[in-house]
């Protein structure tokens, strides 16, 4: 009998980009098993923005809604409010971020041993820009969507523009929302011009609620 001793208190996997048999390192994906928060830290300390002076030690999700941004042990930004962002469990679909990346290719290389649980997307020869893209989606609506119900969600595995590769991820029973699916995605750039070599980009809150109704 499952006693919740065995559970972690929180998961994690790494974001890798697979380039014949050299991985290189995007980022770590952290769910609190038992609050439900999803933390992102980025392979390398970088600024949020070209003209912003502290670099991202991680961001944070929270349950509640709320997002922050942690730079060390005693500083942080609270860049959406609880109030300005629905709840996790409520969302039924919601684009989190978006990482670009100037040449993957000087991101830090992964030598320790991939598991099962890792994202590991395949380059497949291509070398110019790209941009990890991470959602959120309802699973229930992806079955609405599947029976031809009108439902506002883009589902990554019928996305076909610009992809170089994509997978889901479940967020998991324990962290209280079973029902979501962590959708990532690796996207060709182009046109795109950054001081530094990287940059993240955090989404506002798409207002895009789970449907009581949806079957």
């Amino acid at each position: 009998m499952n006693t919740g001793k065995d559970i972690k208190k929180s998961i994690s996997y790494k974001i890798l980009i697979k380039d014949n048999s050299t991985y290189f390192k995007i980022g770590t994906i952290v769910i609190k098993a038992y609050e439900g928060d999803i933390l992102y830290t980025p392979s390398i300390k970088i600024a949020l923005k070209d003209t912003h002076a502290k670099e991202i030690d991680h961001i944070s999700w929270h349950a509640s809604g709320r997002v922050s941004i942690k730079y060390s042990e005693k500083d942080y930004d609270i860049i959406q409010t609880k109030e300005d962002r629905q709840e996790i469990s409520k969302i039924g679909f919601q684009e989190i971020l978006k990482d670009t990346i100037i040449d993957y290719k000087k991101l830090p290389q992964y030598t320790k041993k991939v598991i099962s649980l890792d994202v590991v997307f395949d380059i497949n020869q291509y070398s110019g820009v790209v941009s990890f893209n991470f959602s959120i989606v309802s699973g229930k609506l992806i079955v609405a969507k599947h029976l031809g119900q009108n439902v506002p969600i883009k589902a990554v595995k019928n996305q076909k523009v610009n992809i170089i590769d994509n997978t889901i991820r479940a967020l998991g029973h324990h962290s209280g929302n079973s029902d979501k699916m962590l959708q990532y995605s690796l996207k060709k750039e182009s046109d795109v011009e950054l001081k530094t070599g990287r940059q993240i980009f955090i989404c506002h809150d798409m207002k895009i609620k789970n449907q009581k109704n949806a079957q």
